[in-house]
């Protein structure tokens, strides 16, 4: 038993360092002038991100056998989906406001699975916007969501009920309250939770965001491409955790890209991935159009892409445009 605990500290730490080394690799390629050196640096932050997923995934097992109960049903291969794009599918309602044109689709369904998107109104220049992964599939990743979602839902109301300033819905406030609170929760399911949390001020012109080891967002200017790379510990792995923010100016056109890491990785019959740089594609061509215009265009291209095959696992995207 001491072995294993010994070995389970040694996964957090090397989780802690491919996180580090992903956000160095990333954010040393957006620095650099070449176009070459910038496509090794991706490369490479990719190949750490992968190298974190492995542990992330020797981690869970090793929560399985330390767990008192090893017979629990978690997030076994078995309860993977399997479905179709729909030809009509149907938007998520979202919460927004009134400079911010906001689309939201979870497929193939947002009740069941570990995916969640939330956003609301902090005041009327104020949006709040939350996407979240949980890792695994089937029941118990719904019941990780539901925990994930009550425990948001009291720090809303402390502030709508006026009982707290804004600073407990800042983004660094809010990943760390949630990871203090569901670590415990992530422990006893054997799970972890993916989550990126950001503020929209509008009355500020600024983009305010934490991320907790989430797939990064993009935000898409008139003429620059900008990947919210600035990734920290997922939640569940260290109850202390302090997570920090970071702040980027807006401009109206902008168009904030978030999403769960299900529709880039999704394969084709070829075994080759849709990823990022479709997704970018798409949005850079179409910004004209409104955000649920280019949400049809992207799910347009992912079944092009797929031609016919079947998506393993489920997927949220929102599209937030800056008029």
């Amino acid at each position: 038993m001491q072995d294993k605990r010994e070995f389970f500290d040694i996964l957090i730490e090397a989780i802690r360092r491919e996180t580090d080394a992903f956000n160095y690799y990333y954010i040393a390629s957006e620095k650099s002038p070449s176009a070459d050196t910038k496509s090794l640096l991706i490369q490479l932050a990719e190949e750490e991100r992968r190298h974190r997923i492995i542990l992330v995934r020797e981690l869970q097992n090793l929560s399985r056998l330390l767990s008192p109960d090893k017979q629990k049903d978690t997030f076994l291969e078995k309860d993977r989906v399997s479905y179709q794009i729909p030809e009509e599918p149907t938007l998520k309602s979202a919460q927004s406001i009134k400079e911010v044109d906001l689309a939201v689709i979870s497929l193939p369904t947002e009740f069941i699975g570990g995916d969640y998107f939330d956003s609301f109104p902090i005041d009327e220049k104020k949006l709040g916007l939350l996407i979240f992964d949980v890792m695994g599939h089937g029941i118990s990743a719904t019941q990780l969501k539901a925990k994930v979602r009550v425990t948001l839902g009291r720090l809303k109301e402390l502030y709508l009920e006026k009982k707290a300033s804004f600073e407990p819905l800042s983004p660094a406030s809010v990943v760390t309250q949630l990871n203090q609170k569901l670590t415990e929760e992530c422990r006893k399911l054997s799970s972890f939770v993916s989550l990126f949390y950001a503020v929209l001020d509008l009355s500020k012109d600024r983009l305010i965001y934490s991320s907790a080891g989430h797939e990064p967002p993009m935000l898409l200017g008139k003429e620059e491409l900008h990947q919210l790379i600035e990734a920290d510990l997922l939640m569940g792995i260290d109850k202390e955790k302090l997570y920090s923010e970071n702040t980027i100016e807006i401009h109206p056109g902008d168009v904030l890209v978030m999403f769960t890491d299900g529709i880039v990785e999704t394969l084709n019959s070829q075994d080759k991935e849709f990823s990022r740089k479709n997704l970018v594609k798409v949005v850079e061509e179409n910004k004209n159009l409104s955000s649920f215009e280019m949400v049809q265009k992207i799910l347009s291209l992912l079944k092009d892409f797929l031609k016919g095959a079947p998506l393993v696992d489920e997927f949220t995207l929102a599209l937030a445009k800056i008029k």
